[in-house]
């Protein structure tokens, strides 16, 4: 095998899973990405030579670099290739403007961007704006092995970009075997911003292997195959690799989470564990055919990142035949609690299915007033503070930001409302979602699972509004079924306030084509709230 593989026991490192891999089983499958496979040995070959890359380019230790690119295996490698070198990876949003790219790229340092080839007009765009990055790498420009090419060099700019894998082969397959401790930055990644600019949570080796434990709790092992659907540029969707390649599992890449795409590779490769959000699983749900598809080898389906509604949820148990696990977490804790199957199924409690299941063990939570910090009685809704491994240890050059969100003894603040009952986390919605309408507070999600049940409803967000009488009232707006064209306002009302008490009730409603959601499928409410509060200054909630 090219390179030294020193398997070191207590090896810190997030390269240390591909060290054992290649150790292990060098001809086994370790990624698969359309329809081509890639062993244990050659992905390590890869990422030898992407750590040597970095350390020619003149990167230094804990230096940055940045992924822009749909799911590939090349995010993987690259990651490889930075922790063998010491160096931290964060991958940009790819559905950002241009703009945005380059505030993010600029704030994060960034020496050396790894860029797909279909976002390169976006970073020839700003590359007179980008102040740290020497060069760019682009994936896809003369990646189709296996024939040798000579380096491609274009110069078009002042800066130099080079297809990936020409870059690959001017570097020897060679671990640089740089010593990291627990406590280096690995991996940091930017929140969604849902309200407000995304902010660049650094997270440790310690943390990023801690998220590793999630393999026992979705019983992952070697002899699994597991999907990658997510974008690898939030939690979720890295971290779900890296935790199937941790324990030795085959990890099959899907560039979109698209239905066709994910059916297939769930038939082709015979997958048998995935991670998605519910606006997904709806869309396989409602995929014509799906009846017909081959899933058999599906063990268990885990769903993040979003509320699921109990319609959804009761299809979704009635159509697969596998293990459900809800998982919950920020992207600055990553997972922390887990509902696990038998509690999907458990007749005696199904008010379970409402909540978010347990910590995981090692992890903590209080749930607090979000004004004092005091801790709440059982039942009560306050925010959710997360305690665990997993915890990023702040954001990279905000440490204001970081000390209003990361307490003294470890707890992160996670702006999500909720309750705790006998241990298990129910969750109400975000804090600064919640409506104050009069007196009585309104948690949207509450509302959205009640409009949600209604046939002629497929999509649902619930905000609050001015109003002069109450200061806040409850907006509904709403994604008709196409068959049901003829639902009112009118209807929506009276059915809401069949099913809830008459403050949580919508007072306005609006029917719009689609509700905007960032690509871990959460609403943007923000968005959504913006039209009705400009002008306003919104001192409740």
């Amino acid at each position: 095998m090219a390179g030294n593989v020193e398997v070191a026991i207590n090896d810190p490192s997030i390269a240390g899973i591909l060290r054992r891999g290649a150790e292990r089983s060098p001809n086994g499958p370790c990624l698969t990405y359309e329809g081509q496979t890639r062993s244990w040995r050659q992905v390590y070959e890869r990422a030898s030579r992407v750590g040597q890359g970095l350390q020619r380019a003149g990167l230094q230790f804990q230096d940055r670099i940045s992924y822009i690119a749909k799911n590939r295996p090349e995010f993987y490698e690259i990651s490889f290739g930075a922790s063998m070198a010491g160096v931290v990876i964060g991958a940009v949003n790819w559905r950002l403007a241009p703009c945005e790219m380059a505030s993010l790229i600029n704030h994060a340092d960034v020496r050396i961007l790894f860029v797909e080839e279909e976002f390169l007009p976006a970073v020839r765009e700003i590359r007179s704006e980008l102040r740290t990055v020497e060069s760019v790498v682009v994936i896809g420009d003369d990646s189709k092995e296996p024939n040798p090419v000579t380096p491609h060099l274009r110069t078009s700019t002042s800066r130099l970009e080079e297809g990936f894998e020409s870059w690959l082969r001017r570097h020897p397959a060679e671990d640089p075997q740089v010593p990291v401790s627990e406590s280096d930055i690995a991996l940091q990644i930017y929140t969604s911003g849902t309200t407000g600019l995304p902010k660049c949570a650094m997270f440790t080796n310690r943390a990023v292997r801690a998220t590793f434990a999630m393999a026992e709790v979705t019983q992952v092992d070697e002899d699994s195959v597991v999907l990658v659907p997510m974008p690898v540029f939030h939690a979720a969707g890295s971290s779900t690799g890296f935790m199937a390649l941790s324990v030795g599992a085959h990890c099959v890449i899907v560039r979109e989470p698209d239905p066709a795409s994910l059916l297939a590779a769930i038939e082709r490769c015979r997958v048998t564990m995935t991670i998605v959000v519910p606006a997904v699983l709806k869309t396989l749900l409602e995929t014509p055919g799906i009846e017909a598809r081959d899933l058999s080898s599906l063990h268990t389906i885990a769903y993040a990142a979003s509320p699921i509604s109990p319609a959804l949820l009761r299809a979704s148990l009635e159509r697969f035949d596998c293990r459900f696990i809800q998982i919950y977490g920020t992207t600055e804790t990553s997972g922390v609690t887990a509902l696990p199957p038998e509690d999907h199924t458990d007749p005696a409690h199904p008010e379970r299915l409402l909540s978010a299941g347990k910590a995981l063990r090692g992890n903590s939570i209080r749930v607090v007033d979000p004004a004092t910090g005091t801790v709440v009685p059982d039942g009560t809704v306050g925010e959710v503070w997360i305690k665990a491994p997993t915890n990023t240890v702040g954001y990279w050059n905000a440490p204001d930001e970081t000390a209003a969100t990361v307490t003294e003894d470890g707890y992160v603040r996670s702006g999500d409302g909720g309750y705790l009952r006998d241990g298990y986390l129910y969750l109400r919605d975000r804090i600064k979602d919640m409506i104050v309408t009069g007196a009585e507070n309104v948690y949207p999600v509450e509302v959205e699972n009640v409009l949600l049940a209604h046939h002629a409803i497929v999509d649902a967000a619930v905000i609050g509004v001015p109003s002069e009488k109450w200061g806040e009232t409850v907006c509904a707006i709403l994604v008709k079924d196409p068959a049901h064209p003829e639902l009112t306002e009118n209807e929506v009302i009276a059915y809401v306030k069949a099913n809830l008490a008459g403050y949580k009730c919508p007072t306005l409603v609006e029917f719009v084509g689609e509700l905007p959601r960032n690509p871990s499928g959460k609403i943007l409410k923000r968005e959504l709230r913006q039209p009705f509060w400009e002008g306003r200054e919104r001192n409740i909630g």
